[in-house]
């Protein structure tokens, strides 16, 4: 496990520092505000829902919408597993001054495996291992199967107080597929959030990330300063 995860880092150093000392990258700056409900089935089982919506600022329009349901159960020994789908309206072209002409859909099935290390007290280190299926909108009618994704992210917590978590994570998207020549480096994500919850089951995210991403033909990239909001909500069903 140590061997893969270093392999991975490396990956990720390699692979940012090589798209970053490219010279053609669109700078954009977005919002994201984000409702995330977990329901606990059990101790071992629970629900979790995102609805999502993503916006330019500066001028304002809409990005992104997304929902995702996903189904995750513990193993014991630090491990999780899960799966569900995702829903995806975008919001096209990607550019904030251009008006909306098009919105297409993309559907995600998806795989999830989540690993966690206790580093120290109060610091915790988790590796989610994810892959998706990705189907996009066909005109007339109906949905194309493009690509496969494996998603990679290494995140550090440290919980100085039981209401306050703080959050640096980094994580890599790589496209699987016949039909991806130029882009196999997708993008990366980097960044960081304090969480606070006054109560067990309800509380406040605030968070930065950069999204690196490579454009389709490869050559040039989108560099995306994020704000990120989100409203932390559970519902607890599991007997005591």
């Amino acid at each position: 496990m140590k061997k893969f995860t270093l392999s991975f880092f490396l990956l990720i150093f390699f692979l940012g520092f090589g798209a970053n000392a490219q010279k053609n990258v669109e700078k954009q700056r977005l919002l994201w505000t984000r409702y995330l409900l977990k329901v606990k089935v059990s101790d071992q089982l629970q629900i979790r829902q995102e609805v999502e919506e993503r916006t330019y600022w500066f001028p304002w329009r809409q990005h992104q919408l997304v929902m995702r349901t996903l189904v995750e159960r513990k193993l014991g020994k630090g491990w999780e597993v899960g799966g569900g789908f995702t829903y995806f309206q975008h919001s096209l072209p990607n550019t904030p001054d251009a008006e909306v002409i098009q919105k297409k859909l993309e559907l995600r099935p998806q795989l999830q495996v989540i690993y966690q290390q206790t580093l120290a007290p109060k610091f915790n280190l988790q590796h989610r291992y994810w892959y998706e299926w990705r189907f996009y909108q066909k005109e007339p009618q109906g949905f194309e199967h493009l690509s496969n994704r494996i998603r990679y992210r290494m995140e550090l917590s440290y919980t100085p107080h039981p209401k306050i978590t703080l959050k640096a994570f980094d994580e890599i998207h790589l496209h699987l597929a016949s039909k991806v020549t130029s882009n196999v480096f997708d993008q990366n994500r980097l960044g960081g959030s304090v969480i606070f919850m006054p109560q067990p089951n309800f509380g406040l995210e605030l968070g930065y990330l950069n999204w690196f991403q490579q454009k389709p033909a490869g050559k040039d990239f989108f560099s995306r300063d994020i704000t990120r909001i989100t409203l932390h909500h559970t519902l607890n069903f599991a007997k005591k």
